[in-house]
């Protein structure tokens, strides 16, 4: 259900490319020391976002460095990276959200890849709910909830289960922030119900020809009436986001949540012209408050 929270690369200087990639290496590096090698498969641009927030926000000390990395083997040039708690945190996270989407996986078709995927990550995910036992309580308590309303169809409330999944994704979002945990779980709640959306649109021609629950398949929805429902669900993100108090990365950060997640939108259904695309997926910067 991750995999559209990423930069528009196009909207990034090259310093910014460079900093993207090394806050994501050291995910990728916090993923391995905290969980092992295979954990790295749990590595998303998602959560990458999230740490890029949170160390704007915080400023926390960062470690950096440079390393071969064997995803690039030499003779590639050794990777910078950037490290901070939040680095570790958001490792925790990554898997214990990977894990439970193995396990949806399973439920959906019982697939002997994700059948494998679960038993590859079980033991990391006993480690990350050591870590982390409120949220990962929290994040089994929203699958199993998205899985009954899925199960039930949501005639009532087409948007039940983005709900959850924004309610989850918020209370992740609010751990330890302090004074700004109001607006972080908001944040995290407004992108998480975009998140769970976004997939729905873009798995809606598979989940319409297979019989899979999708809100949108429910209501009929053409492109047009989606990326209506998604640019609402977007704003909803933004608006305690522009409030943030963001100065590190603050750029960046909004080419991934201006631009930057509209990108599988807008290659599952390609705006027909400028005028479209500039409704849909907003590439203007609103001003910091």
């Amino acid at each position: 259900m991750f995999g559209f929270v990423a930069a528009d690369a196009g909207a990034l200087s090259e310093e910014e490319k460079e900093r993207y990639r090394a806050v994501y290496c050291g995910l990728c590096r916090a993923l391995r020391d905290r969980y092992g090698q295979l954990s790295r498969a749990c590595l998303t641009y998602d959560l990458t976002f999230f740490v890029l927030l949170c160390n704007s926000l915080h400023e926390p000390a960062e470690t950096q460095g440079a390393s071969h990395c064997v995803m690039h083997p030499a003779p590639a040039p050794p990777r910078p990276w950037a490290r901070s708690a939040w680095t570790d945190y958001a490792a925790d996270l990554s898997v214990a959200l990977a894990y439970h989407k193995v396990l949806d996986d399973v439920a959906d078709d019982g697939d002997l890849k994700a059948r494998a995927a679960e038993r590859l990550l079980a033991g990391a995910y006993e480690r990350a709910r050591a870590c982390i036992p409120e949220q990962c309580a929290e994040i089994e308590r929203a699958m199993a909830a998205i899985r009954a309303i899925e199960q039930g169809g949501a005639a009532d409330d087409p948007d039940a289960a983005a709900h959850e999944f924004g309610r989850m994704l918020g209370r992740l979002f609010a751990r330890d922030q302090g004074f700004w945990a109001a607006a972080m779980e908001e944040l995290g709640r407004g992108l998480g119900r975009f998140i769970y959306l976004m997939d729905a649109a873009v798995d809606f021609a598979d989940d319409a020809a297979s019989g899979s629950y999708n809100p949108f398949v429910a209501l009929g929805s053409d492109s047009e009436a989606m990326r209506a429902t998604l640019a609402l669900a977007a704003a909803d993100a933004a608006a305690p986001y522009e409030h943030l108090p963001l100065v590190q990365d603050a750029h960046l950060m909004d080419a991934i949540l201006y631009s930057g997640i509209w990108a599988q939108f807008n290659k599952a259904y390609p705006p027909q012209d400028a005028l479209a695309q500039n409704e849909g997926s907003p590439q203007s910067e609103p001003p910091r408050n």
